[in-house]
């Protein structure tokens, strides 16, 4: 049940009251004052029996002028709510913890505290009031809004960043795939234009092709004639017709062979890359172009060190680099005045790793003016040429993984250098 409000004002001068004198059970002076908490001592009527030095100073008024007064004039707009805390603490008898609330101090400034609440005893354990102990938290709660704030401003800005982050993701993301298609378009590109490039070459070798076919072809119809005058004459030999179908059986290889290089090379889809070695992929490109080589009285050297390793290609393509090498060394030396006819393909393990394969002539050498774009598409110094064999063999060459440049021969004329990887 609870007590009715009851307000009492004693005059600051009242004089004390006989039951305010040292309550029973509450601590000596020096320790009372000691306590870092306020402290109030109140009886049922919620008046303040005893009070600390700290809570007077609180209240800003004398321990005397408080002692013996009622929590109604020293706290107006609180003292209910106080009281009726300690009403259920006295009724109980048993103790209420960890209150938190407001105060007003003295200078009308608000304060938050938190507060304990105890029974106060007589000496036969009748409870006659209250004891009283706050501690002011009104620094921590001011903390803790404000690391609360701090996170909840952390937490906002952290999702923004989220957010922004997100976005910036998935514009990356787009953009990959943008990149993506653009490549694939490129090599789309790259593929048609050596495709064009090889069938450029093949007009190019379409005379001396033809020169090589028509040498097993004219074998094979000169044999084939003998057997028919042997046949004729009645002279036949039963060993002389089988070397007569040796030879005419070889002649025909020999044809198919060279048809079938060519149709591999102009073959426009692009067949897996394989571990090879470079001198036999180098000496089918040098055998394409022998009769050019012959025919323009050019002395071709090989040479082939020992320790190269192998390497992953598209034999085709590596073919027409070599092609298209080979090509620009016979224009070089067709340009040149010099007596000296001479390429020379050295084959040798690059310092870098991998393989090195260099093709030097003894040409006019390289015009510093064009060096620096002798891999342009569409750039070329021959009128009848399309500017697409270095370009295409650079784009070949990047694509296994390797490089390639010009430099200047020491002996005069040129040389155009690519690398490969070694195979993993």
């Amino acid at each position: 049940m609870t007590a009715p409000r009851r307000k009492r004002s004693v005059p600051l001068e009242a004089e004390p009251v006989q039951d305010a004198a040292e309550p029973h059970g509450v601590l000596p002076e020096v320790i009372f004052d000691a306590v870092p908490a306020f402290i109030w001592v109140k009886d049922r009527t919620n008046r303040v029996l005893r009070v600390n030095q700290l809570a007077a100073d609180s209240i800003g008024l004398p321990r005397e002028a408080i002692e013996g007064r009622s929590a109604y004039d020293l706290y107006p707009d609180e003292a209910d709510q106080y009281f009726q805390d300690d009403l259920e603490v006295m009724t109980s008898g048993h103790a209420k913890l960890g209150i938190v609330e407001l105060v007003t101090t003295g200078s009308g400034e608000k304060r938050w505290v938190r507060t304990d609440k105890i029974p106060y005893r007589e000496a036969s354990g009748e409870v006659v009031g209250v004891i009283v102990f706050a501690v002011d938290i009104t620094e921590r709660l001011q903390a803790e809004q404000a690391l609360q704030q701090a996170r909840a401003g952390l937490e906002q800005r952290v999702a923004e960043r989220t957010r922004a982050l997100a976005d910036a993701v998935a514009d990356l993301r787009a953009e990959v795939a943008e990149r993506r298609r653009a490549e694939e378009r490129l090599r789309d590109q790259q593929a048609q234009l050596v495709h064009l490039q090889r069938l450029h070459t093949v007009e190019s070798l379409a005379a001396q092709l033809a020169h090589e076919i028509n040498q097993p072809l004219a074998a094979i119809v000169n044999f084939a004639n003998g057997l028919l005058l042997r046949l004729e004459s009645g002279s036949m030999d039963a060993d002389v017709v089988r070397e007569a179908a040796e030879q005419i059986s070889q002649q025909g290889l020999r044809a198919a062979a060279v048809v079938r290089r060519l149709r591999d090379f102009v073959r426009k889809d692009e067949p897996p890359r394989l571990c090879r070695a470079l001198a036999p992929v180098v000496h089918f490109a040098t055998q394409m172009l022998g009769t050019e080589l012959r025919r323009g009285v050019v002395t071709l050297r090989l040479e082939v060190s020992p320790d190269v390793p192998l390497v992953r290609i598209d034999q085709t393509q590596i073919e027409q680099v070599m092609v298209n090498l080979l090509t620009n060394a016979l224009e070089a030396l067709d340009g040149s005045q010099t007596a000296r006819r001479e390429i020379v393909i050295s084959i040798s393990a690059h310092k870098g790793g991998g393989a090195e394969v260099r093709v030097s002539d003894s040409g006019r050498g390289l015009p510093m003016a064009d060096a620096p774009r002798l891999f342009e598409p569409f750039f070329t110094t021959r009128p009848d040429g399309l500017g697409l064999g270095l370009p295409i063999s650079k784009s070949i060459v990047v694509a296994h993984g390797g490089d390639i440049w010009a430099e200047p021969s020491p002996g005069g004329g040129a040389t155009f250098v690519f690398t490969l990887p070694a195979a993993q």
